[in-house]
Order: structure tokens, then sequence, then C-alpha cells
């Protein structure tokens, strides 16, 4: 397919060319219809004069005598002939019979289209002779045992014809150019909200995502056409925005192991160390690249399914011990600044150990990045589940802090998201100089000894 074919031609273009055949085709239907019915009606006209006339000539004979077709002049030319072929009477201006004897011994009759030699009247009436041959229509007539054979020239209708064809032969490509012109208009008025929509289009990014394609205001097939491209754009925005969520959340998770693998590492490596803190700091690593590995599987399989909400397994889990451990955890992270666990009593809740996990060392974490002075970690059962509360001396958050984006606030997101998968939330106060963030935990199972 080379450039010049039709299909690398502009849309605009095929519309007012298809546009254009169309017009040709109905122009040129148009023009053989005007012909033949003109045609038509000139030779009904001319057959009715001729009629008409044989009438009146076979009216006025008298005992075998055609006088009127003698003085017969004008347009109309008529003559008598025997069966033979010899003429009988003419009219003035015939200079030749008008049917030979062929064509009377063939019994021809009725409507006859020949050529024959006629003087022309004006010239006949100056005593000159001009003959001109013109093609005729006649009517034969048998009469007795001759024939009246009655005509009238064809030129007048066959000059008409000709000057009606030359005027639709100029018409008809004045006619297609105006066409073409009003269909390329046209093509264009139709596509220009296509064209719209595709600079639209041609402007959204991933950073302008919340845009969409201007919806033209008639319910028609662009209409139809520009909201399904703006679903498409907001299932592809969705899939952008999980695909965000997903890396911020992965980059958040693994940073909190890294950051306390390094700091043991760090601790270890600060002064000489006993065969047993090297070992009791290798242990922490290990848990702590335990917790990685997992991170890393949980990561790997919400990537591959097919919506962003988290898989929950709904098993017993020891509330209290887990913050605990937590806790023991950032211990050392938390440096001069102290953490404190109260919990009144043993608190056990069904849900899934490794988000809770996740989930409380998130709250710490951003009570040791983002808070100030010490840090209170509480764990209480009530009627409906479990609350584990974390307490620092922050300066709390402001009212925009869950759009806003940054560390702290994808900490808080990744703990709200747990929360809602077990079908929890997560509430933040600030009451005088202390912030409190309730991890709330909706347990079908609470069991408080």
């Amino acid at each position: 397919m080379t450039r010049w074919s039709p299909a690398w031609w502009p849309l605009r273009v095929r519309v007012a060319l298809a546009f254009l055949a169309a017009t040709a085709v109905a122009v040129t239907g148009l023009g053989v219809l005007v012909q033949v019915r003109v045609s038509a009606a000139l030779d009904d006209r001319l057959r009715d004069s001729v009629a008409a006339e044989a009438d009146r000539l076979e009216a006025e004979r008298g005992h075998d005598r055609w006088d009127a077709v003698a003085g017969l002049g004008g347009e109309v030319h008529a003559q008598v002939i025997g069966p033979r072929g010899d003429v009988r009477v003419s009219s003035r201006l015939v200079a030749e019979p008008l049917l030979d004897a062929a064509s009377l011994r063939s019994g021809r009759s009725g409507w006859v289209e020949r050529t024959a030699t006629v003087l022309d009247d004006d010239a006949a009436a100056a005593g000159r002779r001009d003959p001109e041959r013109e093609r005729l229509l006649l009517l034969v007539r048998p009469v007795g045992e001759d024939y009246l054979v009655v005509g009238t020239s064809r030129q007048d209708a066959d000059e008409a014809l000709t000057t009606l064809r030359n005027q639709l032969l100029i018409a008809g490509p004045l006619a297609l150019a105006v066409a073409g012109g009003l269909g390329y208009l046209v093509a264009g008025a139709a596509l220009r909200p296509i064209e719209r929509m595709r600079a639209r289009a041609a402007t959204i990014s991933a950073r302008s995502a919340g845009e969409r394609l201007p919806v033209p205001a008639a319910d028609d097939e662009l209409r139809r056409l520009a909201l399904t491209l703006n679903a498409m754009i907001e299932r592809l925005d969705d899939g952008l925005q999980r695909e965000r969520r997903f890396v911020a959340d992965a980059s958040h998770d693994l940073r909190t192991p890294l950051a306390l693998m390094l700091t043991e590492i760090e601790l270890a490596l600060a002064r000489p160390r006993t065969p047993e803190e090297l070992r009791v700091a290798l242990s922490s690593v290990e848990e702590e690249v335990r917790r990685l590995i997992a991170l890393a599987e949980d990561l790997l399989e919400r990537a591959g399914s097919e919506g962003p909400s988290l898989r929950v397994e709904s098993r017993p889990v020891d509330l209290v011990a887990l913050a605990a451990r937590v806790v023991e955890r950032f211990g050392v992270a938390a440096g001069s600044r102290g953490i404190e666990m109260t919990a009144p009593r043993p608190v056990e809740v069904r849900g899934d150990i490794t988000h809770l996990d996740r989930a409380l060392s998130n709250l710490v974490d951003n009570a040791i990045r983002h808070g100030a002075g010490d840090i209170e970690v509480a764990v209480r059962a009530t009627s409906g589940g479990a609350v584990v509360t974390v307490t620092d001396e922050g300066d709390g958050l402001p009212e925009d802090f869950w759009p806003r984006s940054g560390p702290s606030g994808q900490g808080l997101r990744i703990v709200r998201e747990i929360a809602r998968a077990h079908g929890g939330s997560i509430d933040v106060e600030h009451v005088g100089d202390r912030t409190h963030v309730h991890l709330v935990l909706a347990s079908p199972t609470v069991v408080a000894p």
C-alpha cells in the first residue's frame, strides 16, 4: 500500500470524495433523466402536430384531389405517393420522395424517421432553391391505393436537445465542484469535535490524569464515543493510582525493616562486642530479614491480584504479645525516647498477624519519626473488638493530612487500609500537647481473660 493509496488520505478528504462521488452519480442520473424526459416531450409534441396535420389534410381532401397537400408550406411537409413509389402530390418544399418503393412494398405504415432533402421556406419564397438534408419524423397512412405521408423536421427538437445536453455538461461539473467544496466543509464541521477530543487527549498525561475529553451536548455517536473514552481514561487513571500506591506502600514497608537492620548493624560495629551481643544483634537482623521476606511475598501477591484490596487470613492473634514484640523491635530506633506499653489484660483477636504487625510497626515508626517525647502503646478490649492506641507528644495532624502526600501520611494510609480489611478504622485526635492514634479492630472473636 503506497502513500498515494486512498487509505493514506486524510479522513476529511475521503469523506468529501465519497460525498462528491455520490453527488456525481445523482447529477449524472438526473441529467440522463432530464434528457430522456425532454426528448420524449418534444417527440410527443412533434407527433401530435404531425397527426393533427394529417387529420386536417384527410378531412380537406375532395374527389381524389389533394389541393391542401400541394399548397402546404412551412415546417410541415406532405406527399401522396402511389403504390409504385410515384409521387402523386407533394408539398412545395419537398425536393424528393419521402418514401421509396421498397418501403411501400414492405407495407410500412405508422411512424417512420428518415433523412430527406427539403427546401428552406424563406429561400423558396424568394425564388431560390437551397436544399438541405434534414431528419424528418413521418406519419404514413394508407388512403385507398395511395399513401399519405406527412412529416416535420426534427432539426429544432435536435437543436434543443443538443443545447440542453451542453448546458447539463456545463452545469454538472459546476454542481460537482460546489458539492465537493460543501462536502469538504461539512466533513470538517463533523470531524471538529473529534479533533477537539484528539487535542485534549494529547494533553492528558500521568501528571494531568484528572483531565477528561470534552463531551458533545448532542446525544449522538460522538457523545457516546467521548463517554466511552472518558470511562477508559478513568480506568487507566485508577490503575495508575493503584500502581503508585503499590510502589509507595512497598517503599514504605521495606524502609522500616531496613532502617532497623541498619541501626542494629551500626550499633554492633560501634564498639567491640561479645559473641553473645553479636548473637543477639544477628538474631534481630534475622527477624527483620524474615519480615522483609514476608513483606516481599505479600507485595508480590498484591501485584499479581486483580484488585487493590488486601487478602486477610483470619486466625487468632495475641494482640498484646504482638504489640510487645513491635515495641521491643523499635526500642533501639527510639534512642533516648522511651517506649512504654500498657495492656491491663491479654487481648486476642481474629485477623492476619502479618498485616497487623505492619500496622503496629507503621504506627510506632510514625511516632518515632514525626512525633516528640515518650511514646506509649496501649492495647485494650472493647465490646466489639479491640483498640491499639499509640500516643506521643507531637503537634498533631492538620485537617488536610489524609489527602497530603508524604512519609507520615503514607504510613497511616497503609494502617487505615489494613484496619478496613479487618472491619475497623483508624482515628487521630490531638488532646493538649499529646497526639493519639487509635487503631480500631472490629473482630468477631475477642478473648480477654
